[in-house]
């Protein structure tokens, strides 16, 4: 998000997601009102409403440029197509949590600026949310075909929640953490991806099932 300056004129565009950023930095606040924010960036009101409805529709597009700068970063790698569906996960949390660095400072404040949890914050979180599902299931798909996850018709609509919950885990984990380089959330993100395909994968249960099954329609033998 390229920057600009808060005096502009009626002929260019705000660019409301930088001014928005700025305001939270200069302000360790988020704006209480579009009135509060539109005046800091010298704009009428009434043009704020042109892009958007309410402040939560502004940090919810913030929030889902965060996620396809990320995606069209990942997938303009050539070697993202050859990885394994766990690699591109892995890859996806790695470059997304990596860009999120620069806003760090916004991304604190917004998020420790509100009373309820991080992932009851549905109002920010919606147009994100709804991109990532799709990325969710778009690798779940290819993970199942890969037989990488297991495909259990009963629980298979739950797996794209359980990753946006982890989703969310680790950005929680990072916005707390305070090692070096931020050390802890990489080892959290490789720890909890390797664990859902543990979890998901042929496992144990799967062959106790596949053995049960057996048993009883051979119980002749």
């Amino acid at each position: 998000m390229a920057k600009q300056n808060k005096n502009k004129t009626n002929e260019s565009t705000p660019n409301w997601q930088e001014l928005y950023i700025q305001f939270v930095l200069e302000h360790n606040k988020r704006p209480q009102s579009a009135y509060e924010f539109c005046k800091f960036a010298s704009v009428d009101e009434n043009t704020f409403y042109e892009t958007y409805g309410t402040i939560d529709a502004l940090e919810s597009n913030i929030w889902l440029y965060f996620f396809v700068e990320t995606k069209n970063q990942i997938l303009a790698d050539e070697q993202y197509q050859a990885y394994s569906v766990r690699e591109k996960l892995l890859a996806f949390d790695y470059t997304w949590l990596e860009n999120l660095r620069s806003h760090r400072s916004f991304i604190t404040l917004v998020l420790s600026s509100q009373s309820s949890p991080m992932w009851q914050k549905k109002a920010a979180f919606t147009k994100f949310k709804e991109e990532f599902m799709a990325y969710a299931q778009e690798l779940l798909s290819e993970a199942q075909e890969t037989e990488e996850v297991k495909n259990r018709n009963i629980i298979n609509n739950a797996y794209p929640k359980i990753l946006w919950g982890q989703t969310m885990y680790l950005l929680n984990f990072w916005i707390k953490d305070a090692s070096s380089n931020f050390e802890q959330t990489d080892a959290a993100v490789e720890k909890s991806v390797n664990l859902f395909f543990d979890l998901t994968g042929h496992s144990f249960i799967d062959s106790f099932i596949d053995f049960t099954k057996f048993s009883f329609q051979n119980l002749k033998f």
